[in-house]
């Protein structure tokens, strides 16, 4: 549950305001804040209702965030929704959808795709080490976006861990999900939204 202080941190940030950079401003009110339909809304909705574990509007962004990025390749951990979601986003590119048991099958399919386009890490039980992994083998137009950042203590320690690491450069805390930017052009810098 949201403490009162960091309902008002977030809700400042949350249309834009008090941010300086250009990006993040656009990033913020064009691409998670955009209201316009999409076309693959009527399907994500299918899917989140038929797999359930996300959010509609959850799905939505997702979408969004891959439609803007336009990774070279995406890799959903844990999550058939995710996986949807950045497919109907990218048909042209390679979607793999892994189950999130183990490190081995993410370090294959990192290789095989040459470099990391957009990783969705859910719940699972070795996330710790798949981000570990996937932190290896970012570029400049890296995404990561991370489900459950805020579930207890412990995980909220890990998100802190991951926004003061210095490869992680801009960073959105959206408190159920968290993305990750790598752009070393850009100024280290972490937002707060309000969901």
């Amino acid at each position: 549950m949201l403490k009162f202080g960091d309902w008002i941190n977030r809700k400042r940030h949350n249309r834009g305001f008090g941010i300086q950079s250009p990006s993040a401003f656009f990033f913020i009110t064009e691409v998670l804040r955009e209201r316009l339909p999409y076309y693959a809304y009527r399907h994500l909705d299918h899917s989140v209702e038929r797999c359930g574990g996300m959010s509609v509007k959850h799905a939505r962004e997702l979408f969004r965030i891959t439609n803007y990025m336009q990774p070279c390749n995406c890799i959903s951990i844990a999550s058939d929704v995710a996986g949807e979601a950045m497919k109907a986003a990218r048909p042209s590119v390679a979607c793999h959808m892994l189950e999130g048991t183990g490190t081995e099958e993410f370090a294959k399919c990192i290789e095989r795709c040459g470099s990391i386009g957009m990783v969705y890490i859910a719940e699972c039980q070795c996330r710790n080490a798949i981000l570990e992994t996937a932190l290896r083998h970012t570029g400049d137009r890296s995404v990561i976006v991370i489900e459950g950042i805020h579930k207890d203590k412990a995980t909220r320690l890990w998100w802190q861990g991951i926004i003061e690491n210095p490869k992680t450069i801009v960073t959105y805390d959206m408190y159920s999900y968290g993305v990750l930017f790598f752009d070393k052009e850009k100024k280290k810098q972490h937002y707060k939204l309000k969901r």
